[in-house]
């Protein structure tokens, strides 16, 4: 690739994928893989009403809702 030709490089996921767990899992149990530092106080999963997040890469059907809801038609 030539590098003249690349304005900057960034990484893109599907729509509906979680980008990590909130502490507690859909299914009640601990996330092993949580981390506080990434932790924010409008993380999804972590508002009244807002499921938990499932774990990095696994479907998150709240999110692909909230995208759709979200979205806006040109």
């Amino acid at each position: 690739v030539d590098k003249d030709l690349i304005d900057a490089y960034f990484w893109l996921k599907g729509p509906g994928e979680s980008d990590g767990c909130s502490r507690t899992l859909p299914d009640g149990s601990a996330c092993p893989t949580f981390k506080a530092a990434c932790a924010s106080r409008d993380s999804l999963g972590t508002r009244p009403g807002e499921p938990s997040a499932p774990e990095a890469g696994k479907w998150f059907d709240f999110q692909v809702k909230q995208l759709a809801a979200n979205a806006k038609l040109s």
